[in-house]
């Protein structure tokens, strides 16, 4: 019974039951308001009595004030306790209502876990990996300077190496005789550096030597 209340759909009677209590209380409250307003008239008319000189009729208003405020007492407790029951159908109402929702939840979670397992999760990330490692391959190729480094032939090598070792010859017997043979190589344009023109600077050179002799 109690988990049918928990898990199932709420039930008419669960309303039916809060609206009875609830019911019950406004009577008490009602009750408790109508006793309160008999105490102080009883109060107020004690009072009277006394200024009267009547004092036992002031004791007796005093004693029926007392067994209202009693009265009310016990009303006020028994309304304390319909709210605590009240307070306790909402906080299992509410409560069976999050556990529909966890259980709704899991069921959810349970449900995906079941299309992405543990194995396909795996297979994505090896993809994953796969894919990356041909990223770099591509991007290693594409920056490979064998590209560049292949426009000369092995002809051009060949003739590159019989240079370099008659530069290497030359260098050891201290003088370079003759340019090398570029024959074969791509002809690369050489830019030309003009000879700087020092007849000025002799000029005044030559000048600064004779007026020296002349002041000797």
């Amino acid at each position: 019974m109690v988990k049918n209340w928990l898990f199932g759909k709420k039930r008419k009677e669960d309303a039916d039951a809060l609206a009875t209590l609830k019911s019950q209380q406004n009577r008490l409250q009602a009750e408790a308001r109508n006793l309160e307003r008999q105490s102080d008239e009883q109060k107020v008319l004690a009072s009277k009595m006394l200024q009267a000189g009547n004092k036992a009729g002031a004791r007796q208003a005093l004693k029926r004030r007392a067994v209202f405020m009693k009265r009310l007492n016990t009303v006020h407790n028994t309304a304390m306790n319909l709210q605590a029951q009240i307070d306790s159908i909402q906080t299992a109402t509410s409560t069976a209502e999050t556990v529909q929702a966890m259980e709704l939840g899991t069921k959810v979670v349970g449900e995906k876990i079941k299309v992405v397992s543990p194995e396909r999760t795996e297979r994505v990330m090896d993809t994953v990996m796969e894919q990356r490692d041909q990223i770099e391959m591509m991007t290693e190729a594409l920056s490979d300077p064998a590209l560049s480094e292949g426009i000369l032939d092995f002809e051009d090598d060949a003739a590159i190496d019989e240079q370099l070792a008659q530069l290497e010859a030359e260098m050891d017997l201290g003088t370079t005789t003759s340019l090398p043979d570029v024959t074969g190589l791509p002809s690369t344009p050489v830019g030309t550096e003009k000879e700087e023109d020092t007849s000025d600077l002799e000029a005044e050179l030559e000048g600064l030597k004779k007026k020296m002799s002349e002041d000797n």
